[in-house]
């Protein structure tokens, strides 16, 4: 039964995060919402033309350029772009910039024929020269999307052609189990001519194929943004508003206000403490697969020697009560020892026995790594460290390591502090298939910007990315353990994604599958 009351922590899905995902806390203004009160009050955010969507963070942080972010910010930026393929509200990935597409034998190629009648916001047409100008950027290594794809990760891209304006050829440098999964949503997003030749300018101008184009003189940066439909796009008529309508309201109480007053259609990321709020008034959706806990991102000890240590990795996953920490703190969530989620290919359930909660073992592993008497470590927040970092806090004190808060000035400094801190403690959404996450964020992306290396991630990744059927599955099942056992993560539980909707004025939405994040083109009235 999926639990009823999760504490899910406010993150960008970008490094959410969000560089994200992501998962760095964004900051964002308050907007005048945060005054509403609890009333149901007030007049609705939606006239039959427009939707209002409230979110728990700035969704564009660096500007418009989609390819900056990691997968869950298509939720917001799929309205400005489209995608050569986008994860419909199945799961399926669908062709959407695509109008055909084949595989060779041993899935190493890939030829893409589009679509017709696609113009950019530049004006200029979609062919194959501007797809491939977009892919021959993947060794940016600014370019969050393209984690996966760049030299030398799992799903890297040796060369792509045009040989007529219609068609692109992709060829992989090793085969893949679903070469068209590697081009979905933000990974297949295409920039247009003028946005690619002169990338700065996204910074202020978005450019792209989507159904809508921003409209900058109702747009306050990190405040709020609006989308305006553009009737001649092609899929125009598959998009229900004429405008869209995004308002970021950091603080949690005001932002289920907002959706209880009728002031947004729909908010996210709805905060444990205002989930029965919002039910009492409207309706809620929510979704599985949040992974909360430690993401290393100093494998290498360039930050803190420690941190280089793999045994010094273990003993903080070693030293972490999960079982009390869900009890105390999130009733209904999964304490897990895994970056897998229960219901992904390649869950194991030994593995939340064999690196469970055991102190005596971490002091164990501490000593065996020339740290008998622990270390210390500092961890960036912004304000207050969350209930979660507290507890853990005390917990790791209890074997001998000692983690301090230290409180970001900014929220520049909150990003710098991925370059900086030796870890996060934070959610993320690694899906229903985690090797694309596992590519393109954990091994291939911001999670590991020191490019450290770890043979048996790397080959059990290949394996997953590039087999089928009973060999992907093992493939996943080794790449799981794989990241546990060396210490790449030290998960504390699952939890769980609260949306509120008001089901007045709109329809449940929709996630992208076994994804966190919703499929923005399937917010419809309410019938």
């Amino acid at each position: 039964m999926k639990p009823f009351r999760t504490r899910q922590p406010l993150v960008v899905r970008r490094p959410s995060m969000m560089r994200t995902g992501v998962a760095v806390l964004a900051a964002g203004a308050l907007t005048s919402l945060a005054a509403c009160g609890g009333s149901s009050g007030g007049a609705s955010a939606s006239e039959s033309d427009t939707v209002t969507i409230a979110l728990d963070a700035d969704a564009a942080p660096n500007g418009y350029d989609p390819l900056l972010y990691a997968q869950g910010q298509f939720e917001f930026f799929s309205g400005l772009y489209d995608a050569l393929f986008v994860t419909a509200p199945d799961g399926t990935v669908t062709p959407s910039l695509v109008s055909d597409f084949t595989n060779n034998a041993d899935n190493t190629q890939t030829t893409l024929t589009l679509v017709d009648g696609v113009t950019f916001t530049d004006g200029k047409p979609l062919d194959s020269a501007i797809v491939k100008a977009n892919l021959d950027r993947r060794s940016d290594p600014d370019l969050e999307a393209y984690g996966s794809l760049a030299p030398g990760q799992a799903s890297e891209i040796t060369d792509v052609a045009a040989p007529d304006p219609k068609t692109v050829v992709i060829t992989w440098a090793k085969p893949q189990a679903a070469p068209e999964n590697n081009l979905v949503d933000t990974a297949g997003v295409i920039v247009g001519p003028d946005g690619v030749a002169d990338p700065t300018s996204l910074e202020t101008t978005p450019d792209g194929s989507g159904p809508y184009t921003l409209d900058t003189d109702e747009t306050t940066r990190a405040s709020s943004y609006t989308f305006e439909k553009s009737d001649d796009a092609r899929n125009a008529d598959d998009w229900a508003y004429d405008t869209i309508t995004f308002k970021v309201i950091v603080d949690p109480q005001a932002r289920a206000n907002a959706v209880v007053s009728g002031q947004a259609d729909v908010a996210g990321i709805l905060d444990p403490g205002t989930i029965d709020l919002v039910e009492s008034r409207q309706k809620t959706v929510s979704q599985g697969g949040t992974i909360v806990g430690f993401y290393f991102l100093d494998k290498t000890g360039a930050t803190n020697p420690a941190f280089g240590n793999e045994k010094a990795r273990q003993a903080i996953g070693y030293a972490i009560d999960r079982e009390k920490l869900v009890s105390d703190l999130h009733e209904g969530s999964r304490a897990t020892a895994q970056f897998f989620p229960e219901d992904a290919a390649g869950f194991d359930p030994a593995l939340d026995e064999e690196y469970g909660y055991d102190p005596a073992k971490a002091k164990a592993l501490l000593a065996e790594a020339g740290l008998p008497d622990g270390f210390e470590f500092g961890v960036t927040v912004l304000g207050q460290p969350t209930e979660d970092q507290v507890a853990v806090q005390a917990q790791l004190a209890e074997v001998g390591i000692t983690m301090d808060f230290v409180t970001a000035t900014s929220t520049d400094q909150l990003f710098a502090a991925v370059q900086t801190d030796p870890v996060l403690f934070n959610p993320f959404a690694p899906g229903a298939q985690p090797a694309g996450f596992v590519a393109g964020v954990l091994y291939g992306g911001f999670l590991n910007t020191q490019g450290a290396k770890e043979p048996e991630i790397e080959a059990a990744l290949g394996g997953a990315l590039g087999a089928t059927g009973d060999a992907q599955e093992q493939a996943l099942t080794d790449l799981n353990t794989a990241l546990t056992a060396n210490a790449w993560v030290a998960p504390a539980y699952e939890d769980f994604t609260y949306f509120g909707y008001n089901a007045d004025e709109v329809a449940a939405p929709s996630f992208a599958g076994t994804n966190n994040y919703f499929v923005l083109s399937s917010i419809k009235p309410a019938s």
